[in-house]
């Protein structure tokens, strides 16, 4: 016979409260998604109030000037980015966040999605081709799917919502059993509360926002896009002597707490109903400004680390590029590998010679004989000796590994092969000039 006792455990466990949460979020999004969402707040939250008279803010781009001898230089022109493919954006956090077969595996998912970003596969095609067990592929996918666009690789419309559910807002069994089983009722508060009569009407309202808010495709915002305008979200100057890095906040209203409903708060007459609605927009309301001032102060300090590290190649260019992975930085600010990554994801830095993505600054390492040195140098190299070959005896892949070789840097033939296609330059048979 079972017997029954009562028991007392400590477990830590983490909460993330309606503050975190909203901090969290802040600390992702580039400026002008920002300056967006602090607009929507402000309409909809009592307790945000924005700052009006205050000293007019200090504007990066008007500092700019200096570095441009004509004026059309400054045009709209002048901030056209370059829009990486998917493939691109993709490929580039593979090779920071895995090693070895799972950096294989990696790019094998991601090379079989299809238009929307699903994975168009059976997981047990790719086991076949690199001979490991389902579960070591299964492993890597969930990898993937933690990557900037979220849920890339996901099997179907369900899990992509749960991943990207669970990564912006944390999963639960209400959550999770919504976008399981009741996605056709989403747009029926009245039916979900029936099918859900145990379940709160605010935490319903709660759940069906933060589902509205997902993307119903991984790679939606990848469809036919067309070229787009941005605006840096970090500015850095050369001094000289240092760099100077100003976190670009023009026209992000300036926000404080009100007073008015934090006094309704603790009237004792005040519902039960309103006075949770009115803690939870408090919450959310700190958590914004908190929010700001954290992205604010881990964008500038991740900046600076990159660009001081880095001082050669915003100075010089890209041959001059050093090695450095996400565990680098993170290491230094005290964050996880993975913050940093979702960090300066989708941000961009305006140097004096043009913007570039904050993941330009990343580079991997390969071994040499004076020590180690980065891939972007390694595919410069490359670049370089097909630019000055002899056009009538272009030089093979296997000559470009010996010449390398013969410089102190291994590098195998494959790999040559590899960066010479990322760098869209054809094969020696395709380069050589006829007769």
């Amino acid at each position: 016979m079972l017997k029954q006792k009562l028991e007392v455990k400590l477990q830590n466990k983490l909460v993330l409260t309606v503050s975190l949460k909203q901090q969290l979020a802040l600390l992702l999004l580039p400026k002008l998604e920002l300056q967006e969402t602090i607009k929507a707040e402000l309409e909809e939250n009592p307790f945000l109030e924005e700052i009006i008279n205050i000293e007019p803010d200090y504007e990066p781009i008007k500092d700019l000037s200096k570095y441009y001898d004509e004026e059309e230089e400054k045009a709209l022109s002048n901030r056209l980015a370059y829009k990486p493919s998917l493939t691109d954006i993709l490929d580039f956090q593979i090779e920071i966040e895995f090693e070895g077969i799972e950096k294989d595996i990696a790019r094998e998912i991601v090379g079989n999605i299809d238009e929307k970003g699903f994975l168009s596969v059976d997981i047990k095609e790719i086991c076949e081709r690199f001979k490991v067990s389902p579960l070591d592929v299964e492993k890597v996918r969930q990898k993937v799917m933690r990557l900037e666009p979220t849920s890339i690789g996901a099997r179907d419309i369900k899990e992509s919502l749960l991943v990207q559910y669970d990564e912006l807002f944390g999963i639960d069994e209400i959550s999770e059993d919504i976008i399981n089983n009741s996605l056709d009722l989403i747009c029926n508060i009245n039916s979900l509360a029936e099918k859900y009569p145990d379940v709160p009407e605010d935490k319903l309202k709660e759940v069906i926002c933060n589902i509205r808010s997902l993307k119903p495709y991984p790679a939606i915002n990848y469809l036919d896009e067309p070229v787009r305008y941005i605006e840096p979200d970090v500015y850095v100057y050369d001094r000289g002597d240092r760099f100077e890095v100003v976190v670009n906040e023009t026209q992000i209203p300036k926000l404080k707490l009100t007073t008015t409903y934090r006094k309704l708060i603790s009237d004792k007459t005040l519902p039960e109903k309103t006075r949770k609605f009115l803690e939870e927009k408090l919450q959310k309301a700190m958590g914004i400004i908190k929010g700001i001032e954290q992205r604010r102060e881990n964008l500038k300090k991740i900046t600076q680390l990159l660009v001081d590290y880095q001082a050669d190649f915003v100075r010089k260019g890209k041959e001059h590029l050093k090695p450095l992975i996400l565990k680098d930085i993170a290491h230094q600010v005290g964050l996880h590998e993975s913050t940093v990554s979702r960090i300066v994801s989708s941000k961009y830095v305006q140097l004096p010679t043009g913007i570039l993505p904050l993941k330009a600054f990343f580079s991997t390492k390969l071994s040499s004989s004076s020590g180690d040195i980065s891939t972007e140098k390694v595919k410069y190299m490359i670049a370089q000796l097909i630019e000055n070959e002899d056009k009538r005896k272009p030089l093979s892949d296997q000559k470009i590994a010996d010449i390398l070789k013969s410089k102190g840097i291994n590098v195998a033939r494959r790999t040559v092969t590899k960066y010479r296609e990322q760098l869209n330059i054809p094969d020696s048979r395709n380069r050589r000039m006829r007769k």
